[in-house]
Parts: structure tokens; C-alpha cells; sequence
């Protein structure tokens, strides 16, 4: 069909010509620099702005990423901007993370991988593992069972982390409470060193603290400072009481 045979039909169609559908108009602008700067203090009356906000954005789509992770941080004020550090490089639900167990004679021991199943932007990460049968749970006594679960409760910034163990049927097997170095939550692993003492709570509800003889041993041996040492004890006694 040439042009000129379809020109033709259509403009043989009976239905007269009407309006479908009010539109609106648009206009596509060419912001200049000055413009983009003109923006940015406008922007920067209502939330955080950094020098030359549209600027960068306008640049390049990781650029643009860069520029909500800068604005984002800097909202954060003097505290650590985890929901800002977390969103951008992990980790969130449905990661997978390592628990990385460092030991005040520089050792570190990977406890293994599990899956993020909790995210909390003011600072959490619950971590659940399946365990594999063989041996028992340190200082709890208790076999450890093909279907067991481990799920672990980390913030960033605390002393101490509890995982509870749970048989395949959900019933509580025991809590460990590790004592440590304030933990740090990587976007590949979580991060501390252990201080030896803890706490466990058995699943009868016994509560029990334990290795202190280990933590006075590192003291000795000069691998933890006294003053440290002094801090683990009360974070302990502190989760003992709470337990």
C-alpha cells in the first residue's frame, strides 16, 4: 500500500474528528549549571543537600547513588548511620553473612554463614543457621541435633549477642550469651573478639555463668587488659541479672 492509498482511507473514515483526552502540556528543559546549583539551595531549605546535589546527579546513575548515600550518612548527626551503610552495602533480609569470631590471642574462628531473617534499621540483624549434628552446644550440655536451629541476635555497637538454639520441632534447646567486643555488622560478616566469660541459660530456665577462669587466664597471660577484663565481667553479671 502506498502513502498516497493510505492518506486516502483515512481520510474517507466517517467518524468525525473529537477530543479523546484533555492532555497537558510539556516542556523539556535544559538546566544549565547555575541553574542545578539554583535548585540544589532550594532543596537544601527542606532536607539535607550536599555542594552540587543535582549537578552529580545528572551525571551518572551510580553518581546519583553516591550522592543519596553522602546525603544520607550526613543526616545521621554524630551517631553511626547503620540504615544508611546497611541499604547501600548490605546487610539486609535475605543475605547471607558470616559470624566472625576473633579471639584476644588474634585467632579467628568463622562460626559459619547463616541468612539474615530480620533486618532492623536502628541497628539489628537476626542470623539463623542450621546446625549440623555431632557434639554438643558449648556450656549448654546438650547434643546437637540433625534439624537443630541457631538464631542469633546481633547490634551493632553492643557488648554481647544471644543465640538461642531450637530443636527442628521449634522447642527451646538453651541460649548462649557471647560477651565481647562491641560488635560490627559487615556487609559479608559480623565482627568481634570474644572476652571469654558468658552466659547460658539452659532450657529448664537454669541460669549460668561461665569460663571466667578463661578470661582471668588471658588477663595473666597479658592478652586482655585489666580494665577490659573489668568491662566483660559486668556486661555479664548485667545479662546474668537480666536472664
Amino acid at each position: 500500500e502506498s502513502v498516497e492509498d493510505a492518506l486516502s482511507a483515512a481520510g474517507s473514515v466517517a467518524e468525525t474528528p473529537r477530543t479523546v483526552k484533555e492532555g497537558t502540556p510539556t516542556a523539556w528543559v535544559w538546566f544549565g549549571r547555575e541553574s542545578r546549583f539554583a535548585l540544589d539551595d532550594v532543596r537544601s531549605a527542606v532536607t539535607t543537600t550536599m555542594p552540587g546535589h543535582h549537578r552529580i546527579k545528572a551525571g551518572d546513575r551510580a553518581a546519583s547513588a553516591a550522592v543519596d548515600f553522602v546525603e544520607a550518612v550526613c543526616e545521621g548527626g554524630d551517631g553511626f548511620p547503620f540504615e544508611a551503610v546497611t541499604r547501600q552495602f548490605g546487610p539486609t533480609a535475605g543475605d547471607r553473612v558470616a559470624i566472625d569470631h576473633g579471639k584476644p590471642d588474634g585467632r579467628c574462628i568463622r562460626l559459619g554463614r547463616g541468612e539474615v531473617v530480620e533486618y532492623d534499621p536502628e541497628g539489628t540483624v537476626r542470623i539463623e543457621r542450621e546446625m549440623s549434628p555431632g557434639g554438643s552446644y558449648d556450656a549448654l550440655g546438650v547434643e546437637r541435633r540433625a534439624g537443630d536451629v541457631a538464631r542469633t541476635k546481633l547490634t551493632e555497637g553492643k557488648w554481647w549477642y544471644p543465640t538461642v538454639y531450637r530443636s527442628a520441632e521449634g522447642d527451646v534447646r538453651g541460649t548462649y550469651v557471647n560477651v565481647c567486643t562491641p560488635v560490627e555488622i559487615f556487609p559479608s560478616a559480623v565482627r568481634y573478639v570474644d572476652l571469654h566469660v558468658d552466659v547460658v541459660k539452659h532450657g529448664d530456665g537454669t541460669v549460668e555463668r561461665v569460663d571466667d577462669d578463661e578470661l582471668d587466664a588471658a588477663v595473666d597471660a597479658g592478652d586482655v587488659p585489666e580494665k577490659l577484663a573489668e568491662k566483660a565481667r559486668s556486661v555479664a553479671g548485667a545479662v546474668e541479672s537480666a536472664l
